[in-house]
């Protein structure tokens, strides 16, 4: 306890911009001015008599000293008190920090040991490893992967119990396939505050979405294909790749296409928070738009990086969007699609394969 009250004090004072530190900051340094001006004394005994070793200022220029002196230690001892109250208050707080790995066999860094000190909390490292039904990047057995997922909110409801909603955040990352991230940022949900981050492939690390906003959004188009008459849409989504007409057409046949193409695409063109917010601002006013004329049933062929991924699941609302379906994609498959995941929303209590 006493090692993790040090860890915490340090970190406070060297990372953390707080009154506390602000106070220490600038009490110490007034030590050092004052320390010239106070008048004190210190006996050592010594063999050959008594060794004194004292400052000494008299007058109007010692009283000064010393009541600088005075006010230097209420300055620090309040920095000290205020970092005191705000590691305890940190201490309420937890960070879930949830990681699905589900493409390589290795372990890479966890991340966990990503998570920026500027977001305060107790970690919790929850890894969703779905790598027994994958081998390889190739998907073995989906519904083995399901089952571990459905056992998250079990896990996440006995971690949070007892605490106040408002001391409970997430951080969410992964590298899986695109429906268990999507399911992932379903479950999870956007009811409590939560932080994504994503793996950077060029530079082998976690990073946050810290980049500047490039302006670039969905392009949106054909919403005027829908009539009151249909039930069903595909909706295709290319965020990072694009989504082929021709290879959504093998497994969607007979269904309006609406599609969502993002201006300057490329795999590394995500890395903004502000941009993200804007474009699953622009998917959920595409997906509510259907659901204004009638549709009840969306399959999704979504290729997104894996942050914009969990993004929009999070923002699906569960209970007043239509079904969805997220497919899987496979380029070695004749099908392209060959299954998908239905996601528990509209009504469906579990999320279900869809085989083709």
């Amino acid at each position: 306890m006493f090692n993790y009250f040090v860890r915490s004090f340090i970190d406070w004072f060297f990372r953390r911009r707080s009154p506390g530190v602000i106070l220490i900051r600038a009490g110490v340094p007034l030590f050092a001015v004052v320390f010239v001006g106070l008048t004190f004394g210190i006996t050592l005994p010594t063999s050959k008599g008594p060794f004194i070793f004292s400052w000494d200022s008299a007058g109007s220029a010692g009283a000064l000293s010393w009541g600088m002196f005075v006010i230097a230690c209420f300055i620090v001892l309040l920095g000290a008190f205020l970092i005191i109250r705000d590691i305890r208050l940190e201490n309420r707080k937890k960070i879930i920090v949830i990681e699905a790995r589900g493409l390589r066999d290795w372990q890479g860094q966890p991340l966990g040991s990503a998570v920026p000190s500027t977001i305060p909390g107790q970690r919790e490292q929850v890894i969703v490893d779905l790598r027994q039904g994958i081998v390889d990047g190739q998907i073995v057995s989906p519904n083995a992967a399901i089952r571990r997922l459905a056992s998250l909110p079990d896990d996440i409801a006995r971690r949070c119990g007892g605490l106040d909603r408002s001391n409970i955040s997430f951080v969410l990352g992964g590298l899986a396939p695109v429906p268990f991230l999507f399911l992932l940022g379903v479950i999870v949900d956007d009811e409590s505050q939560v932080f994504i981050m994503d793996w950077d492939r060029a530079q082998c690390n976690w990073r946050v979405l810290a980049d500047e906003d490039d302006g670039k959004r969905f392009i949106v188009t054909g919403l005027g294909a829908v009539n009151a008459t249909m039930k069903r849409v595909a909706l295709c989504i290319s965020a990072s790749y694009d989504v082929i007409e021709a290879d959504v057409r093998i497994v969607e046949t007979g269904i309006p296409i609406i599609k969502m193409e993002l201006e300057g695409r490329n795999t590394s063109s995500h890395w903004s928070e502000t941009k993200q917010q804007q474009l699953a601002q622009q998917f959920l006013d595409t997906v509510m738009s259907l659901a204004r004329q009638g549709i009840t049933e969306i399959s999704l062929f979504l290729a997104a990086p894996a942050s914009l991924t969990l993004r929009l699941g999070m923002l699906y609302d569960k209970r007043n969007l239509p079904h969805v379906e997220v497919n899987q994609y496979e380029q070695s498959d004749p099908k392209r699609f060959p299954w998908a995941i239905r996601m528990p929303v509209a009504g469906f209590i579990h999320a279900e394969l869809t085989q083709r």
